[in-house]
């Protein structure tokens, strides 16, 4: 018997939640499966998940999590996934350009954008996992959040440009050098996280830009089409994956 879209969606929050507290992937996976068992006798017996979580279904998770054990060490293995992303992001556009350069400020400030992007994120899928926030709500946040990332990483570029002289200007083999480094720092990212989201996002927004900077057009159309193309192919993208997403859901509730 499978189970009812709720059910899935509950030991999904579940798992996030657990994760984000930093459990033992192990014991996730085993509380993960006895729950799914659990959900299945009581939907056959007609009940809902409302006999189990007691109407709260954030204080339940907080009690499995109190009595599950701590690997919170485990999840460091994640964040070298999380470095190498947000530094290709923020190395490949410049690399594209022709433009990669380095100074000081940028050095230090890239890491504490990405540390302080690293608990927002944080703080948004424990709040998403919990339920506590409506789904209007989160994707208003994860919308916000991924602005305010830009904003941070445009921020530290703009201030270190005017404020100190690079100490590493690349040079136009150094950027195709820098370039290729960061395609692959995507791809360890995606191994890593097992998300080929993390190939998906960065290819539709610096592919369409390499690919007009290479075009033979005036200067003016391929700024035009570089402010415009990138960011309506992330668009297709990210609606795509939702529509797959959204289709699978439809699938399993039919089931």
């Amino acid at each position: 018997m499978k189970l009812s879209a709720k059910s899935e969606e509950f030991i999904a929050n579940l798992r996030m939640y657990l994760m984000t507290s930093g459990k033992s992937e192990r014991e996730i996976d085993e509380v993960a499966e006895e729950l799914k068992d659990h959900l299945q006798e009581l939907e056959r017996r007609g009940e809902s998940i409302e006999r189990i979580t007691g109407g709260s279904p954030e204080l339940y998770m907080k009690s499995l999590g109190e009595a599950m054990t701590d690997d919170r060490a485990g999840w460091f293995k994640y964040l070298p996934a999380f470095i190498l992303s947000f530094t290709a992001f923020s190395a490949m556009g410049p690399a594209i350009r022709g433009g990669f350069e380095l100074n000081l400020i940028q050095l230090i400030g890239f890491p504490v954008v990405v540390l302080i992007t690293l608990f927002l994120y944080w703080v948004m899928f424990r709040r998403m996992a919990s339920g506590s926030w409506s789904k209007k709500k989160l994707f208003g946040m994860a919308v916000g959040l991924s602005m305010l990332t830009i904003v941070m990483f445009i921020a530290v570029l703009l201030v270190g440009s005017l404020l100190m002289e690079p100490f590493y200007t690349a040079s136009a083999p150094g950027n195709r050098f820098v370039i290729l480094l960061s395609a692959l720092a995507f791809l360890a990212s995606a191994i890593m996280l097992r998300s080929w989201i993390l190939i998906l996002i960065p290819a539709a927004l610096f592919l369409p830009e390499w690919l007009i900077r290479t075009a033979p057009w005036t200067e003016d159309t391929k700024l035009v089409a570089s402010a415009i193309v990138p960011f309506l192919a992330v668009f297709i993208v990210i609606g795509g994956i939702m529509a797959v997403e959204r289709r699978r859901d439809i699938k399993r509730r039919a089931a």
